[in-house]
């Protein structure tokens, strides 16, 4: 008896190192988003944010003019100024964005711009996949890289090893 009593002290210890504690399982982190000017459209169902319009996300921050919210598809749309920093040294400009609620990804549209020490790429779109850092861009890519130019339909940047693919 005093076997099994040891046996089981053990196995509950035991599982109890195995499992994370409660405070550290969360739930999946959601964006801030602040605007000037916020209005409800109760038949689309979507927010309407309007004016220095910033979500924050992660190591992400996009700004633009003009944004639309859907509370039920996760998305936000915005347009106008958009500006978006990775981190400290990578920057994007657009005339639009996409981004995708708590999906790992972005889609950027219309005269996209990727700026980042000794390296600079223009295309018509692109998408950013931040589980793999990777910006795939599409259309009319030009890339400058230490004053080297390439041009492309498409081209592939790996934004952690800093490097085209």
């Amino acid at each position: 008896m005093q076997h099994s009593r040891h046996f089981l002290l053990m196995f509950l210890s035991l599982l109890f190192l195995l499992i994370p504690p409660a405070a550290a399982i969360s739930a999946p982190q959601k964006p801030t988003v602040s605007a000037d000017t916020t209005t409800f459209d109760e038949n689309t169902g979507r927010y309407h944010l309007t004016g220095h319009v910033t979500v924050i996300f992660d190591n992400r921050i996009t700004q633009m003019d003009d944004a639309q919210v859907s509370a039920t598809e996760l998305e936000i749309w915005g347009q106008g100024n958009v500006q978006m920093h990775v981190g400290d040294d990578i920057y994007f400009t657009a005339d639009a964005v996409c981004l995708e609620g708590f999906t790992p990804a972005a889609v950027l549209f219309g005269r996209v711009a990727l700026q980042h020490p000794g390296l600079i790429i223009r295309a018509e779109s692109a998408n950013c996949n931040w589980n793999e850092h990777t910006v795939t861009f599409y259309g009319h890519v030009v890339c400058i890289e230490k004053g080297k130019e390439t041009v492309a339909e498409t081209l592939t940047y790996d934004m952690e090893e800093n490097r085209i693919k």
